[in-house]
């Protein structure tokens, strides 16, 4: 079983224990603080099990997702092309899959850095 939600939802289906076997999803809108490394081990000392972001759309369809190397948001290769940003990470990630993703900005603040 799998579970996903915002933040806040995931922490508090945590503290009533919901159990979790395979891994847990995080669900992000454009324009939401990214999730950072405490609240990614606050997750996983609840869980115990893998976490990834999704970012959705207004509708909840996933336009962007992180994989298992966790450096950056895969794009799909069709659907939601006005919704991809300018400076796009085309080198290839550490999963090995190929294609377009967003890449994690280094530092202190949450985002997304532009290639280049």
């Amino acid at each position: 079983m799998a579970l996903s939600g915002t933040f806040s939802q995931l922490t508090q289906a945590g503290l009533r224990r919901v159990s979790v076997r395979r891994a847990v999803f995080v669900l992000q809108r454009e324009g939401d603080v990214l999730l950072n490394e405490a609240q990614r081990e606050q997750l996983w000392q609840l869980f115990h099990v893998p976490v990834y972001v999704l970012l959705v759309d207004s509708t909840e369809k996933v336009w962007a997702y992180e994989c298992e190397a966790h450096q950056g948001l895969h794009l799909p290769q069709a659907g939601h092309a006005g919704k991809i940003p300018a400076g796009i990470e085309t080198s290839p990630c550490g999963c090995g899959r190929a294609g377009p993703r967003l890449r994690y900005r280094q530092g202190a603040q949450p985002g997304f850095a532009k290639a280049g």
